[in-house]
């Protein structure tokens, strides 16, 4: 475990301790009861514990990060009820989930998009899995972000703009957290078939957007059919 895992999985468990998690959900009016849930880049598991009081019929966190499955595992048997649902946990990632068409009723990827390798591609993935009428959650950084960090992370800001600025010209993200704009990110939905119903958003800087939440339904006709 390296020193940044270690510093992430605390930060994810002190938002769970605090209440963060649980109100990033609310803020979506987002339930799991009963429901067949996927958490897609679940890391340590936070969202995996805040779900599973809602008491889900199914509830699934898949993450690319071997040692985060690890600390989950251990993590989330300790923090979740035992009238809870326990999930399981896979490793898997975007842009191919392992799992059959229309399989969730509820999908959350939250703080996973800035990371995927192409927005359209991956956003198509998380629809496929999500039955007709189903919510998907996502959420990820807008330009607002690197803001916040200017004198923390020094260079780190200037490379998130650059790299954002490249995506935007070539379709290519250059490096990790590249930063997005929710509009387009919706446009992106509306286009699969999936229609925003929710945004928000957790504080502003300078006017632009630091974090971004989306809640979408996924429609009942397909979009090749409504055309």
């Amino acid at each position: 475990m390296t020193k940044w895992h270690r510093s992430y999985i605390q930060n994810a468990y002190r938002e769970l301790e605090h209440g963060i998690t649980r109100k990033q959900l609310d803020a979506l009016d987002i339930n799991a009861n009963g429901k067949r849930v996927l958490d897609v880049g679940c890391g340590p598991g936070n969202l995996l514990v805040a779900l599973s009081a809602d008491i889900p019929e199914l509830l699934v966190g898949v993450d690319v990060d071997a040692i985060f499955l690890r600390s989950g595992r251990s993590e989330i048997e300790k923090l979740i009820g035992k009238s809870s649902m326990t999930p399981a946990l896979l490793r898997a990632a975007l842009p191919t989930l392992p799992f059959a068409d229309a399989s969730f009723d509820l999908v959350t990827c939250f703080l996973v998009m800035p990371h995927v390798p192409d927005d359209s591609v991956a956003l198509t993935e998380l629809a496929r899995v999500l039955k007709p009428g189903g919510v998907l959650a996502i959420s990820g950084h807008g330009f607002g972000f690197p803001l916040r960090y200017l004198k923390r992370f020094r260079l780190k800001p200037l490379q998130m703009y650059l790299a954002s600025l490249i995506y935007r010209c070539t379709g290519k993200k250059w490096i990790r957290n590249t930063l997005q704009n929710d509009k387009k990110m919706c446009d992106i939905l509306e286009s699969i078939g999936v229609v925003p119903e929710m945004r928000h958003y957790n504080r502003k800087v300078l006017g632009c957007v630091a974090t971004y939440w989306i809640k979408a339904i996924k429609s009942e006709v397909s979009p090749k059919a409504m055309q």
